[in-house]
């Protein structure tokens, strides 16, 4: 199987020319052969912290609309972030005031939602502005079988999130990161670390480009659950593409006895 990771550079609050730049990019990545297409962190408008009420849509809009149309005129898996505008009445009911986004990670496949992830770590300011997620569960695709584990960008400090998809079968990882430049290397470390302790392939996709907050320096990879590169992009935007094989995959997955051997009761 071909996976994609689609390091694109991202125009703050622009949110109808990123959905036209990722679909671009992503019609490259399809004449590539790619399967599996991952998107960075809220690919579609930015940390838009100014206009995050208008940016924000419900699942159902028309950026995973759109999404859904490609996914299933392609027959591919798309998956990302984006600014996920809160139930009025999830907003109200909760114990204490909190904010009215969620930073959703989603899963599309043949033109249908397959599955969504609402992050669960937040990071400096969007803790002011996006409201928590409380669950953490693989993403099951209808392709190959599979389960997909989805972690978006500051969830990959946090081993519990990688450890928990991996004891609810995910087979793979796949991270949506919008991480800056003076980041980047412990960014990587964590990437491979959440592969190699969980022995699962891991497609790590993050932003390229600059805005008013930071610069991105891309570095995207796809690597084994041995934390071998299999593919790795520069800082420029682009389409990385790399090739898996799902069997060598599951050999690194059921090697040794890494979650059986845990002691939980001691840790």
């Amino acid at each position: 199987m071909k996976a994609a990771c689609i390091q694109m550079n991202i125009s703050l609050c622009s949110k109808h020319e990123n959905l036209e730049r990722a679909l671009f990019l992503a019609e490259e990545a399809v004449s590539k052969e790619a399967e599996l297409l991952a998107f960075p962190e809220v690919f579609s408008t930015g940390f838009c912290y100014d206009r995050i009420a208008e940016m924000a849509e419900t699942a159902s809009g028309p950026t995973l609309e759109a999404l859904c149309d490609f996914s299933k005129e392609h027959g591919c898996i798309l998956t990302g972030s984006m600014i996920e505008q809160r139930k009025r009445e999830e907003a109200i009911g909760a114990e204490k005031p909190s904010p009215s986004q969620f930073n959703l990670g989603f899963c599309i496949e043949s033109g249908k939602l397959a599955g969504i992830h609402r992050k669960t770590q937040l990071y400096g300011l969007e803790k002011e502005y996006f409201a928590l997620g409380d669950q953490i569960h693989p993403i099951r695709l209808k392709k190959y079988g599979l389960s997909m584990g989805l972690m978006v960008c500051n969830e990959l400090r946090y081993p519990e999130v990688a450890r928990k998809l991996a004891l609810e079968g995910a087979d793979f990882l796949v991270s949506a990161s919008d991480m800056p430049d003076f980041y980047i290397y412990p960014w990587r470390i964590m990437s491979l670390s959440r592969s190699v302790e969980n022995q699962l392939l891991h497609i790590a996709c993050n932003r390229a480009g600059i805005d008013r907050y930071s610069t991105y320096p891309g570095r995207s990879f796809i690597a084994d659950g041995w934390g071998r590169i299999l593919a790795e992009a520069g800082k420029e935007e682009c389409v990385l593409i790399g090739e898996i094989d799902l069997e060598e995959a599951k050999e690194i997955r059921q090697t040794g006895s890494i979650l059986e051997d845990r002691r939980p009761e001691i840790y």
